[in-house]
C-alpha cells in the first residue's frame, strides 16, 4: 500500500499524482536520473523551427550568389566599359534565384507567383543573352522568342487552373499535357514559319500536333474505359 504524502489518502499501484490534491506520486525505487529528468523544465536539446531554417539556407545562397553579381558588375563599371557582359551574370543568376531559391522564402508553396516570376526570369534571361549587344536582334525577340515564351507560359497558367479545380484522374492530367504539347508545337511552327522565316517549322509543328492528338485520343479512350483505366493503374503502379 502507498499513501499521498500531503493528504494520506491511499494510492492506486499506477498513479502518476494523487487522486484528492492532485500532489506528484515519486517512487523511490525508480532511478534517482529518471526522476531529475521529469523534474527538469527544459530540455537541454535547441530546436530550430523549420521555417526558420529554410529562410537561413535561402538566405546564405542568396548572399553567395550576390557576391559575384557585385564583384562582375564592379569590374565591368570600371575596368572594362565597352559592354555589358556582367548583365549576362546577373539574368542568370536571377533565372536561378527565382527557380531554386525564391521558394524557401514563402511559408507555403505560391504556384501563381512562382508561374510570374519564371516567366519573367525566362524572359530577361532570352532577352540579355540572345538580344544585348545584338543589332537587329530586336525583331527576332518580339516576333518570335517573346511570342514562343508566353504562348508555353499561357499554356502552363491554363493547366494550373484546371488542376487547381478540382481533383483530376490521372490519366486525364497525361490527357491533358499532351493536348498542351499539341497546341504548343503548332503555335511555335506557326510563329517560326511566319515571324523567323524558318522552312519547314510549320509543317513540322503540325507533325507533331498530330502525332500528340493521336496520343491524346489514346488517353481519351483509356480515360472513358473504366477496364482500361484500372489495367493502365495496376500496371505503372498509380
Amino acid at each position: 500500500m502507498s499513501y499521498c504524502v500531503n493528504c494520506g489518502v491511499e494510492l492506486d499501484k499506477s498513479a502518476k499524482k494523487c487522486a484528492l490534491c492532485g500532489t506528484r506520486v515519486i517512487n523511490p525505487n525508480e532511478p534517482q536520473k529518471k526522476q531529475n529528468a521529469e523534474q527538469t523544465p527544459f530540455s537541454e536539446k535547441t530546436f530550430v523551427p523549420a521555417e526558420i531554417k529554410r529562410r537561413f539556407v535561402a538566405y546564405v545562397i542568396t548572399m553567395v550568389m550576390l557576391i559575384p553579381n557585385i564583384v562582375c558588375t564592379f569590374i565591368n563599371a570600371i575596368f572594362y566599359k565597352g559592354g555589358f557582359w556582367s548583365f549576362y551574370v546577373s539574368t542568370t543568376s536571377f533565372l536561378l534565384w527565382v527557380v531554386l531559391v525564391f521558394p524557401f522564402y514563402t511559408k507555403k508553396l505560391r504556384p501563381y507567383l512562382m508561374w510570374f516570376l519564371d516567366t519573367l526570369g525566362v524572359c530577361a534571361y532570352v532577352f540579355f543573352f540572345f538580344v544585348m549587344g545584338y543589332e537587329g536582334k530586336e525583331k527576332w525577340y518580339f516576333s518570335t522568342a517573346l511570342p514562343i515564351i508566353l504562348a508555353a507560359s499561357a499554356l502552363i497558367l491554363f493547366y494550373m487552373l484546371w488542376v487547381k479545380s478540382k481533383k483530376r484522374h490521372w490519366v486525364l492530367k497525361l490527357l491533358f499535357v499532351t493536348a498542351d504539347v499539341a497546341v504548343f508545337s503548332f503555335v511555335c511552327g506557326l510563329i517560326l514559319e511566319f515571324g523567323s522565316n524558318v522552312r519547314y517549322a510549320f509543317d513540322i509543328g503540325v507533325i507533331v500536333s498530330v502525332c500528340c492528338a493521336a496520343l491524346a485520343g489514346f488517353l481519351a479512350y483509356c480515360y472513358n474505359s473504366r477496364h482500361m483505366r484500372a489495367w493502365l493503374s495496376k500496371r505503372f503502379f498509380v
